[in-house]
């Protein structure tokens, strides 16, 4: 457990100080996650499911690859077969540009320090240390909503196409674009009536794609069902409602800003989600993590205090570390996680093959 705390410590003791700027400091700790995530060994649920499904389909040609159900991630897999990295050089790769994504985000919000520690937990270890399809369209969708005043709606759509070649839940995200884009109100509106539809008929009548990467793929049933998904959904809801309660005092600090109140109503929509299915809500609400790091770290500039500030502070980080600590003890699907591994201090030869219990007794 330890290597996960100091993991989660360095961000939090920068952010206790309120510190406003990251620099070159923002360059290393990004470094650090990056060893930690992509060079990860024998580390999360979907190990041995990726494993296996690399084993399988490393024999694929480039065209089956390129035809598949996600060609992106088909390919990233078709170039480490050619150049023998194999599921090592995938999780690198997923990790860099996870963490491309996050630390982009987290560079432009009011306290990026604040914003990265309360994101680390569920975000950075739970989320990013398993799923590496998604992680990919997760870092290339932060980057999108980082820089989304600097890109036109081309971009914009370009983007969001090249996150869903790696986990086609991105797609929902061009509701957002329509939202953002200077069409009339009713092509907004239809636009994101269509997209809103699409996600709920998905996660209700086929949550089975959220998780579908092949026959290989084990355990399938089991992972269907995510009673821990409140927790997940409603760290990212509680921001959401926050920022949307706080509006007004919000605006008269930092203007107003369209992406954010979108992707606020967004997070609270997944809540009631989780009735139909708590798998497919988690998946989607994961997109919306920037909004809730942006506003989690905002919250300081509404405070007048400044013991009040240090006060707010102090309470993020620890919720942080009580997430940290109560997931890897209590969660049913945490042991995959403990102890932590890391690639570059296995011997050569190493199986990759994990024999860990995936389930608490």
């Amino acid at each position: 457990m330890f290597p996960y705390l100091a993991m989660l410590a360095v961000p939090s003791s920068l952010a206790l100080t309120g510190a406003r700027r990251a620099g070159f400091m923002l360059l290393a700790v990004g470094l650090l996650y990056w060893l930690m995530i992509g060079f990860r060994f024998h580390v999360g649920m979907d190990w041995n499911n990726y494993l296996f499904i690399y084993e399988w389909e490393k024999h694929e040609s480039f065209t089956t690859r390129l035809f598949g159900r996600e060609p992106g991630y088909g390919l990233l897999s078709w170039v480490a077969a050619n150049i023998g990295g194999g599921i090592i050089f995938i999780n690198a790769v997923a990790g860099l540009v996870f963490c491309w994504g996050f630390f982009g985000v987290a560079r432009r919000c009011p306290e990026p320090w604040l914003a990265i520690a309360i994101a680390t937990p569920l975000l950075a270890v739970v989320f990013g240390m398993s799923g590496a399809r998604q992680s990919i369209a997760c870092g290339v969708i932060f980057h999108l909503f980082a820089n989304w005043e600097r890109r036109n709606s081309l971009a914009r759509i370009g983007l969001v196409l090249l996150a869903s070649m790696f986990h086609f839940s991105a797609v929902f995200v061009l509701g957002f674009v329509a939202l953002a884009s200077n069409a009339p109100s009713i092509v907004k509106v239809a636009t994101t009536v269509v997209m809103v539809l699409i996600v709920f008929v998905v996660i209700r009548f086929a949550p089975q794609s959220m998780e579908a990467y092949s026959r290989l793929y084990v355990g399938m049933q089991s992972k269907l069902s995510a009673p821990g998904a409140v927790v997940q959904v409603g760290a990212i809801a509680a921001a959401g409602a926050a920022y949307l309660l706080y509006r007004r005092h919000w605006e008269s600090v930092f203007g107003d800003q369209p992406l954010v109140r979108w992707l606020a109503w967004g997070s609270v929509a997944c809540v009631p989600a989780i009735l139909i299915s708590s798998v497919g809500s988690y998946r989607f609400a994961l997109y919306f993590w920037p909004m809730a790091m942006y506003v989690y770290s905002g919250f300081p500039s509404l405070i007048r205090a400044a013991t009040g500030r240090a006060f707010y502070r102090f309470t993020l980080v620890s919720a942080a570390f009580a997430m940290l600590i109560a997931w890897l003890m209590f969660a049913n699907n945490s042991l995959p996680w403990l102890p932590y591994d890391n690639w570059w201090l296995q011997p050569d030869g190493a199986n990759l093959i994990s024999f860990r219990n995936y389930r608490r007794i």
